[in-house]
């Protein structure tokens, strides 16, 4: 009947080549077009398969207008565009949309949009007269293997993210099996593999389709899924425990090499990272199916990431609870976990409390393990950091690390060190602080550890900036922006951008430390980091001084003591006073520059900030020597060069010698000047190159 007419075959929405093949024509003037989610391999094929993909934002907004009309979507652009997107730019359910509108003109595009808002709802949005998204999707998915169909459903109801062989492979039990799973949800289209970098292959599931995956999913009888949840949750168990194990040796013997399908423990933190929502899906799930055990190990080994990962606000004492019967060594681990939660949350005296007592109605959890005090003591340090009492952070930091290095604990140590070597910087000793945070730098790198290794070149280059050496910070801060950037990591990238603007600053490039805090400002506003955000609005002072524009640092200064004193922060508070002290010397106006740097003297004196009491009692100096106040001056010079003596501050001595020289000068003690002045340079290379400097006028850190 078709051998001699010219006639174009549609077959859409194939099955199978069985299906197409006896469809076939065969006369020259015929041709065929065939629609599948299946690669077919149909007879005689003259011309190559063409993937359809996806329209773009602009492609999916003129589907949506072809079927609902052109003016409704130009009413309200804004709108529609979300609608696409809630339909996932998917041509069939833009279709169902697009008619649904047309028909009720009744329904306003808000309204619309505000019905296919919620996910568990919005299939039944997408049906309309003879159409359905469902209908379209069962006739591939009912066609599916079952357990492909199972694993499938259980993992569109995690927390969405990457997905991998490992998550099918740990729902169906085996890698192999996994697999095969993965390849058949692929061969239909209702998954696709991306472009992959050596590693494990990732997948992308539409989220149309994702949510009628789990819709199937909760059709299943209960104690089926039961089944299923209770495996996953074991294979997340035995993954981070066995990734953790790197960070706590002591975890190694809970997971046999056959139970965790080759993860690679070197990207651990990048893998906890990527799967942290899920973790605390298993943590919950394994609590409800009575996983208590495997629920509180999870808890435990992720207690190891806290640094690599983002809690909930007041998360921290659920997913870290501790269940009746769990071991000393578990107890321990998430009592911990808890209080550095709470550090994190700004309760120091909450983490102090709780490390202090083992809480009282869990006696039982008293650490006796050397190596478990010493962590516990590790978070004691950083308690007392919070609370601005640096003594004892490097007092109990100092003893953590001791005992840590006696028992071997290389990722602790790693850590230890680089707060000491923050401590050690503030109370003055910067040379020793470089020491260690290269000493953990090294270590990272052999660890392997991408994150921690980026963070500890920030820390580094921090400290090389108040040991004057600029040249070298830059490239290490260049270097971590890269590699928070390619980790995704946001918080961290915002904070090399800040610490990347003051080592700028140092080197003369004001224009490029601006930039820096500009992108700094970008990702800590949105993110709601108002502390990031003073801290960035107070680091653009002295540049913006510097530039010479006194009135545009003085109201960034007015807004940067704001922002702290709502948070209640003292010691940035103290900081930014100190810096409104320097811009009234700056201004020519010593007497009123007292007061706040006074204020500065006092806060960094109580907490032990030996550098920044320093650079208070420096600038105080000079509102003494330049309001006449000549014994009061040499006092608070000679409290500065004791801190700068006693450290390897050259540039920082150099600078208070001359503002002593000039006071000197000042006061009629010429000769005494002179003197100073002669063994200085001789002494002091830093000394020679800012011949003539002014502290009433000069920028501080700056040559």
């Amino acid at each position: 009947m078709t051998n001699d007419r010219r006639l174009l075959f549609v077959l859409d929405n194939a099955h199978s080549t069985e299906q197409v093949r006896p469809l076939l024509p065969v006369g020259s003037g015929c041709a065929v077009l065939i629609t599948s989610r299946k690669a077919l391999s149909a007879g005689d094929v003259t011309r190559p398969p063409v993937q359809v993909f996806l329209p773009d934002e602009n492609e999916a907004l003129d589907v949506l207008a072809h079927y609902a009309g052109q003016d409704r979507i130009a009413a309200d652009p804004a709108v529609a565009l979300q609608i696409t997107r809630f339909c996932g730019r998917l041509p069939l359910a833009l279709r169902i949309v697009g008619s649904k509108l047309k028909h009720r003109p009744d329904l306003s595009l808000a309204r619309m949009q505000a019905r296919l808002e919620d996910e568990r709802h919005r299939l039944r949005e997408l049906v309309h007269d003879d159409k359905s998204l469902e209908a379209c999707l069962g006739f591939t998915h009912r066609e599916l293997e079952e357990s492909t169909r199972t694993a499938f459903g259980l993992i569109a109801t995690l927390p969405v993210g990457r997905l991998t062989d490992w998550h099918f492979a740990s729902v169906v039990g085996a890698r192999r099996a996994g697999v095969a799973a993965c390849d058949e949800l692929i061969e239909v289209s209702l998954m696709e593999a991306q472009d992959d970098d050596g590693a494990d292959t990732r997948y992308h599931v539409h989220d149309l389709i994702r949510v009628y995956a789990a819709e199937q999913y909760a059709h299943l009888p209960p104690d089926e899924q039961q089944r299923w949840e209770a495996r996953l949750v074991r294979a997340f168990r035995n993954a981070v425990v066995h990734l953790a194990a790197q960070r706590a040796p002591e975890l190694a013997a809970e997971v046999s090499p056959d139970q965790v399908d080759d993860l690679d423990r070197l990207s651990a933190a990048a893998w906890v990272s990527d799967e942290q929502e899920r973790l605390q899906w298993a943590i919950a799930r394994g609590r409800s199916l009575g996983m208590d055990t495997e629920a509180a190990e999870i808890g435990e080994a992720l207690s190891y990431f806290l640094d690599d990962i983002t809690l909930p606000a007041g998360a921290a004492d659920w997913l870290f609870s501790t269940p009746s019967g769990a071991r000393p060594r578990v107890r321990g681990s998430l009592r911990r976990a808890r209080a550095a939660a709470a550090l994190a949350e700004g309760a120091p005296d909450r983490a102090l409390t709780l490390l202090a007592t083992g809480e009282s109605d869990a006696p039982e959890t008293t650490v006796t393990d050397p190596v478990d005090r010493a962590r516990d003591e590790m978070v004691v340090a950083r308690a007392h950091a919070a609370k601005n009492d640096f003594r004892e952070a490097l007092r109990h930091m100092t003893a953590a690390m001791d005992r840590l290095r006696t028992g071997q604990d290389s990722w602790h140590v790693l850590n230890s060190l680089e707060k000491l070597g923050e401590f050690q910087r503030w109370r003055g000793k910067p040379e020793l602080a470089e020491q260690s945070q290269r000493e953990a730098l090294r270590l990272a790198e052999h660890a392997g550890d991408l994150r921690a290794r980026a963070r500890l070149q920030r820390t580094l280059a921090e400290t090389l900036g108040y040991l004057r050496r600029p040249e070298e910070a830059a490239p290490l801060l260049e270097s971590a922006v890269h590699d928070f950037r390619v980790l995704n990591d946001r918080r961290w990238e915002g904070a090399c951008f800040y610490a990347l603007g003051k080592i700028y600053r140092l080197l003369g490039r004001r224009d490029d430390a601006l930039d820096c805090y500009r992108r700094a400002e970008e990702i800590f506003g949105p993110m709601g980091e108002r502390h990031w955000v003073g801290r960035v609005t107070n680091a653009k002072i002295r540049v913006l001084a510097g530039m010479g524009n006194l009135d545009e640092a003085a109201a960034t200064a007015s807004t940067a003591l704001g922002i702290f004193q709502q948070l209640g922060d003292e010691m940035w508070s103290a900081h930014t006073q100190r810096d409104v002290g320097w811009l009234h010397l700056k201004a020519g106006r010593p007497a009123e520059a007292l007061e706040p740097l006074t204020h500065a003297v006092d806060v960094t004196g109580r907490a032990g900030d030996a550098y920044a009491g320093a650079m208070a009692h420096h600038l105080r100096g000079v509102a003494h020597r330049d309001l006449g106040h000549y014994p009061e001056a040499y006092a608070d010079f000679e409290a500065a060069l004791t801190v700068y003596r006693s450290g390897d501050y050259e540039w920082n001595e150099a600078a208070v010698v001359h503002d002593l020289v000039r006071t000197l000068r000042s006061d009629g003690r010429t000769e005494e000047a002179e003197t100073l002045n002669t063994a200085t340079a001789a002494a002091n290379p830093a000394f020679v190159r800012m011949h003539g400097r002014n502290g009433a006028e000069a920028v501080p850190d700056e040559d």
